[in-house]
């Protein structure tokens, strides 16, 4: 036999044996990417995003137990460097876990409630995380002796028990015993001694009263320099940073499920659809009631994203997410991307910088801005 015959087979067998090798090395397994990606430096509690505010470099999170601050850095947005993060957890003066017990808080100062203590409210600044600031406390009973608590058990869970205003005027509500006929609010200026970031906190407060038999503020929202408190039984209050009391909307049996301004309209969303939605161009002093919301705006926050009004809903439609755009009293409606947020509950959306964050109940969420508007 020609002994390159037996040559000639083994050959096409070691180039087939290649062949079969090469296409093999060509079948790649790629993971799914999706349109939110999950910041990954959170773990254990604090991925329970409760809210978010952010300044002009940080994203400030309070998580169930702990402060948290995200400062995104030059070239820091990819996957693996999501930015400097940074917690604190205090070991006998936590954050609350209760999802329901938003604390006031901007991006300038916090008030935290005591474990065990529901008439002190401590004052910390925002942008220094404990040990390395010095707060300062609003003490009820200094204030009044018949108080019994801050009133934070009796708030919306979809607001703080209190606001804090740009200009950091803080408003809460309180009780006393034996109840009165009158609603109690504390309003306090917050500012840093000599100007100091780290503090220490000066507190200057006084006691508001407006003669209201069984009221209680279910929301309390800061707007600009003013607040706007919705009492269930009367409608709404507007309160000035001096203390002016003026109800502005007469409606009893409305509850504000989000109070948003936009484009110099403020806009009063009710938690039941049948009434509507108030709105106003005056900053608050008269109020106009649009009616023929969609159901899902009883279970909707709104934020503001660029220039655009952007709801969340949950436990309506899971992590909906939308535009919202009015036209006199027409409303219209763009469902936004949502995939990659593993059946959470969207607790809060915030814009920094080219970067959208959504807090959740199982961890913090990001698109880039240019990506945010694309629908689903």
């Amino acid at each position: 036999m020609n002994p390159t015959s037996k040559v000639l087979p083994l050959a096409a067998g070691l180039m087939a044996l290649m062949g079969c090798r090469k296409e093999v090395e060509k079948i790649v397994v790629q993971d799914k990417t999706y349109s939110w990606a999950e910041v990954k430096q959170l773990s254990g509690s604090q991925k329970i995003i409760i809210q978010m505010t952010q300044d002009v470099a940080s994203l400030y999170l309070q998580q169930a137990g702990y402060l948290g601050r995200l400062t995104p850095l030059p070239g820091a947005l990819g996957p693996e460097r999501p930015g400097y993060y940074q917690a604190t957890q205090e070991l006998f003066q936590p954050l609350p876990y209760d999802l329901k017990n938003r604390i006031p808080m901007n991006a300038a100062f916090y008030l935290k409630p005591l474990p065990g203590n529901n008439l002190v409210l401590r004052a910390y600044p925002t942008t220094y995380l404990p040990p390395s600031n010095m707060p300062a406390d609003i003490d009820l009973r200094r204030l009044d002796p018949a108080a019994v608590e801050f009133s934070n058990l009796w708030a919306s869970p979809f607001f703080a028990f209190g606001a804090i205003s740009r200009n950091n005027y803080a408003l809460v509500g309180y009780t006393t015993a034996p109840a009165d006929r009158v609603m109690r609010l504390v309003l306090s200026r917050l500012s840093l001694d000599s100007g100091v970031p780290t503090g220490p906190v000066t507190v200057t407060s006084r006691v508001l009263t407006v003669p209201l038999p069984n009221a209680y503020p279910y929301t309390i929202a800061a707007i600009d320099d003013y607040f706007l408190v919705n009492v269930i039984n009367y409608g709404i209050y507007k309160i000035n940073e001096q203390g002016i009391v003026k109800l502005v909307v007469e409606a009893p049996g409305t509850a504000m499920r989000s109070f948003l301004k936009h484009k110099g309209t403020l806009y009063a969303i009710n938690n039941d659809r049948q009434k509507g939605v108030y709105t106003s161009t005056d900053d608050g002093e008269t109020w106009q009631l649009r009616i023929g919301i969609p159901d899902f705006f009883a279970f909707s926050t709104f934020h503001l994203v660029g220039d655009s009004i952007v709801g969340t809903t949950t436990g309506y439609q899971t992590n909906s997410i939308y535009t919202l755009r009015w036209q006199g009293s027409t409303y219209h409606v763009r469902q936004l991307k949502n995939d990659g947020l593993n059946q959470v509950d969207v607790t809060d959306l915030a814009q920094l910088g080219d970067t959208v964050y959504l807090g959740t109940t199982g961890g913090l969420f990001k698109r880039p801005l240019k990506q945010f508007f694309e629908s689903r």
